[in-house]
């Protein structure tokens, strides 16, 4: 069967934190609350049920205690079983034993039970009346050694109390004489000395009670009913200056006689109001259930009130914390948020309220928790800009509590700077002030020159260097890093200089190499008179000098004989020369024979021209037969035919020679055109 928990009343006083009227219950297994009544049916009238109901606030064994309720054992009476059973254990409120004979006691250990039993079980020697026995440790067994007391009949006379009837129990218990005494329908059943702490809960003073009930192949309705009124408290303190209700356990007959009426608004009340300054005993008489004069005793303590100033309004700065420790102080301590602990720090911003308590007396207290943290400074922006430029800095204070300044008293997030400055910035709340540093640059590049565009001679090395500035970066068309370069071969350079790959400038100049002057192999000249020869000797970059006088790449010769110096310079260096001019009368003649003979007697065994010309110019001659077919041409006027066609001698016959030739006459260039006949003798 499910749980249930059932809350009767439970009054909290504030100020004296006591228990004074009610009780709250948890029931278990086949157990259920009857609705409008304190009563639990512990078991319906079914075989084989289990239940119990536990009071939520443990039993006190080192204080006296009067306890009453009614039990109602059902209406079957040759078949009821199995009874109930009124126990204390250590176990928990939500504890169940066994059912059957075991009468839900049985499974407890440590444990005491004041069994009220219904049923002859013979092997724990139960008596035949429904009986009344104390026992221990969940064991039913009358001759055993968790036997306290021995069975007796539950009514004088022996009885059935299988009726259908509520039953009038009360139980009593006497700390300092250990006393434990049983009534049942206003008789005294049992009573027995037994140290119940130290021989069953090994000295343990609070203990879990209640009542357990069960069936087994019989059964009957089985109830208990509790009283929101079994625990009134003996003594009541009292805070000086104010008032508190006294309590007494209900009377019979609805009267009550409180002594004396000091400081109480009515003595013949159950719960008059009391308002006295000073301690005092108090005595209220009353009928109990069993209509006996009941007298019992209550103590009123006063205590002192006071006033308490322990928090303060405070700023937490960073998460630390604001720590109470009011243990020494006083006895109890509740705070707005429902914690009761009297050691606590906090660290939350927001209104809190404190009551503490002194004995029952208490004061209340609040206070205001600001939290903060020491600013900090976020600054953002380019720290370095080139020439003639910008930057644009950029503040974030936190928190927004925070207020800042910079310093030359600027309030301002964001500033513009044209020019290097040292910044520094203060922010500040009431949780402190700090400071941050910031140093924005403008960059300056040195000038960057690397001239104008110049020549290389051939063979030589120039360096072209850019500004040495050591926190500048190079970069060379080259490839090079550094400041300067090796230059070997003409071209065009370049480089850029930098900083922070930020500024940059870039120059460049363009190298032209220049050859080493140089005018070559110049040979001896053979001039002809009146034949005009020009002579050339080239210099891009330089002069050429002739006879040390005339400045030019060319010469015109003519007429001139004898030495002729030529010079030629420019800045890489110069190189000169002398040659001579032969002056001599020109004229051609060319002379063939007419007739070889091809016998091999090495005598006119070729056609071999003889050509008298020293300014020839071109020169050639062809062989023809007679068909017009041509056998031999030559463009060298020493090369000869041995009249040989096509690698076989020619046959012996007339043959044709045509000769073209030109050369220089006089100084004037002639073409010449001869042809002839070649006899070819073999």
């Amino acid at each position: 069967m499910p749980r249930q928990k059932h809350i009767l009343l439970l009054f909290l006083l504030l100020g004296a934190q006591q228990l004074v009227l009610g009780q709250s219950y948890f029931a278990n297994g086949d157990a259920r609350a009857l609705a409008g009544s304190t009563c639990y049916e512990l078991t319906s009238a079914t075989n084989w049920q289990n239940g119990s109901v536990w009071y939520t606030d443990k039993l006190d064994l080192s204080k006296d205690f009067d306890l009453e309720f009614e039990l109602n054992f059902g209406n079957k009476d040759a078949g009821g079983a199995d009874g109930i059973v009124f126990v204390m254990q250590t176990v928990g409120n939500q504890a169940l034993g066994l059912d059957g004979g075991g009468i839900g006691f049985e499974g407890f250990s440590p444990s005491i039970g004041i069994e009220f039993d219904v049923w002859q079980n013979a092997n724990t020697t139960d008596i035949a009346n429904d009986h009344i026995a104390i026992v221990k440790n969940g064991s039913l067994n009358h001759t055993g050694v968790n036997s306290i007391s021995t069975p007796v009949p539950a009514l004088i006379g022996g009885g059935n109390i299988e009726d259908g009837l509520n039953h009038q129990v009360r139980i009593t218990w006497v700390a300092s004489s250990n006393l434990l005494e049983v009534w049942f329908d206003c008789d005294k059943r049992q009573s027995t000395t037994v140290d119940i702490q130290n021989s069953i809960f090994g000295g343990q003073d609070k203990v879990f009670w209640g009542f357990t009930s069960a069936t087994g192949g019989s059964n009957n309705r089985q109830v208990a009913c509790l009283r929101d009124d079994i625990l009134v408290q003996d003594t009541f303190t009292l805070c000086k200056g104010e008032s508190i209700l006294l309590n007494a356990k209900e009377s019979f007959n609805g009267t009550y006689a409180w002594t004396p009426i000091n400081f109480l608004d009515d003595p013949t009340s159950r719960t008059p109001e009391c308002t006295s300054v000073v301690p005092q005993t108090y005595f209220v008489a009353y009928n109990d259930r069993c209509n006996n004069t009941f007298r019992d005793t209550v103590q009123v303590t006063i205590d002192e009130p006071f006033i308490m100033d322990e928090g303060k309004d405070t700023l937490l700065c960073d998460g630390r914390l604001y720590a109470f420790d009011l243990r020494n102080d006083y006895d109890s301590v509740l705070w707005n948020n429902g914690l009761r602990v009297a050691r606590i720090s906090w660290q939350t911003a927001g209104f809190y309220q404190l009551r503490a308590w002194k004995g029952v007396c208490y004061d209340d207290d609040s206070f205001t928790i600001r939290t903060d943290v020491i600013p900090t400074i976020d600054i953002s922006g380019d720290t370095l800009f080139c020439e003639g430029e910008q930057t644009e800095v950029g503040l974030n204070i936190a928190p927004r509590s925070a207020s800042f300044v910079w310093q030359d008293a600027n309030k301002d997030t964001v500033r513009i700077f044209d020019e290097t400055a040292a910044l520094e910035i203060t922010a500040e709340n009431d949780c402190g002030n700090t400071k941050a540093n910031y140093h924005v640059r403008e960059i300056f590049l040195p000038p960057l020159d690397l001239g104008k565009d110049s020549t290389l001679c051939e063979g030589d090395t120039i360096v072209l260097a850019a500004p040495m500035q050591s926190n500048l970066v190079y970069k060379w068309s080259t490839g090079a890093v550094t400041n300067s370069v090796s230059v070997t071969d003409p071209g065009e350079y370049s480089v850029v200089i930098s900083e922070a790959d930020l500024c940059f400038y870039r120059d460049t100049v363009g190298l032209t190499g220049i050859p080493f002057p140089s005018i070559g192999l110049v040979e001896d000249v053979l001039l002809c008179r009146n034949e005009e020869i020009v002579l050339t000797v080239d210099n891009e970059f330089g002069e050429v000098l002739w006879d040390n006088a005339i400045s030019s790449e060319r010469f015109l010769l003519k007429n001139r004989e004898g030495i002729l110096s030529v010079k030629s310079v420019n800045q890489c260096g110069a190189d000169s020369t002398n040659l001579f001019v032969n002056l001599i009368d020109c004229y051609c003649r060319l002379w063939l024979p007419n007739a070889i003979t091809v016998n091999n007697d090495n005598l006119n065994e070729t056609l071999r021209p003889t050509l008298d010309c020293p300014k020839l110019k071109s020169y050639n001659l062809k062989v023809y037969n007679r068909w017009g077919e041509q056998l031999w041409e030559s463009s060298n006027k020493n090369e000869e035919w041995d009249a040989i066609y096509k690698g076989e001698p020619v046959q012996a016959g007339v043959y044709f020679w045509i000769v073209n030739w030109r050369g220089i006459v006089n100084g004037q260039l002639e073409r010449f055109d001869d042809k002839g006949v070649l006899h070819v003798i073999r």
